[in-house]
């Protein structure tokens, strides 16, 4: 009787290129002998894991649970050798964006160190964009993201932490953040129309804060003769406190700048539109172990604090 979890690779492989002659030419293997893998694979357990009369070929259910099966394995194994290799100084992997990094990582490290004096922490700062990819080769252990329903990835596991307002930001100098703040005093809404003679800072719709941003304003009508497009929060945020324009801005991003730029003025928008989940995202197959558990408890209980 064959192993089950004999060559996991072959499998994997057939998977992947869903065509038996590639997947024999990548794994440098006659396409007979993976042929024969297979059937013996298939008898092994009892269930018919490849539907072969499609073109190409495509995993029964039973193939998709098998498939899940190796990738676990597979990721248990490598969780497992990183710890024999590095038992004496236990690692934590954090995916995380750039500017996020140097906000949360000061107000975290005094609660974990305190549970962890032994453990490193490593963080991951990239551009948005770029951490997914950091989780599907596992370079890191989970990210820390603001995300949207849309197109989202079912291989991941999404955990909501808490729902983060995105503010409008300008110098409190400008006449229309005068003119927003005495609304604010009469308990009602901004005329978001008075936004339009302004320039308009905007995030890059490659960002999630970009596009729901960008699709707010659209549903409002709203158009710009004058706008400066960036991918980074900090030149924004820079900008605006010149009075050179107004952006908007994800609430706990603006924590540190409040004191660093007094002459900022913030509103809400009172908009469930301006809202955004941030969440802690990890492989849906992978083995937490009580560390990176923990880790993602703290995160999630400093942002619930303060959020």
């Amino acid at each position: 009787m064959i192993v089950i979890n004999k060559n996991p690779e072959y499998f994997l492989t057939i998977a992947q290129e869903r065509n038996i002659s590639r997947a024999a030419e990548r794994l440098y293997v006659s396409q007979s002998s993976l042929s024969q893998y297979l059937a013996r694979l298939e008898r092994s357990l009892g269930a018919r894991l490849i539907d072969r009369s499609k073109n190409p070929i495509e995993l029964t259910e039973s193939g998709r649970i098998y498939q899940r099966y190796l990738e676990s394995s597979n990721h248990l194994f490598k969780k497992m050798q990183s710890e024999l290799e590095y038992s004496n100084v236990q690692k934590v992997h954090i995916g995380i964006s750039t500017w996020r990094g140097s906000l949360l990582l000061p107000e975290i490290m005094p609660v974990f160190l305190e549970r962890h004096p032994d453990v490193q922490i490593n963080l991951h700062e990239y551009p948005v964009s770029e951490l997914i990819t950091l989780l599907k080769n596992e370079t890191v252990d989970f990210i820390v993201m603001n995300t949207s329903d849309a197109g989202w990835n079912e291989e991941f596991v999404r955990e909501t932490i808490a729902h983060e307002r995105i503010l409008l930001v300008m110098n409190r100098e400008n006449p229309v953040a005068q003119k927003y703040r005495e609304s604010e005093e009469k308990g009602i809404s901004p005329d978001l129309r008075l936004l339009q003679d302004q320039r308009f800072i905007s995030l890059n719709r490659t960002l999630t804060i970009g596009r729901c941003v960008s699709n707010f304003l659209d549903q409002n009508l709203l158009s710009f003769h004058e706008r400066i497009y960036t991918t980074n929060n900090n030149t924004a945020i820079k900008l605006a406190a010149k009075g050179i324009g107004f952006c908007f801005m994800i609430e706990s991003g603006l924590m540190s700048y409040a004191g660093e730029y007094p002459q900022l003025a913030m509103f809400d928008l009172h908009s469930e539109d301006m809202k955004l989940p941030l969440s802690l995202i990890y492989k849906k197959n992978s083995y937490n172990t009580p560390l990176i558990q923990d880790t993602m408890n703290i995160i999630a209980e400093y942002y619930r604090s303060i959020l």
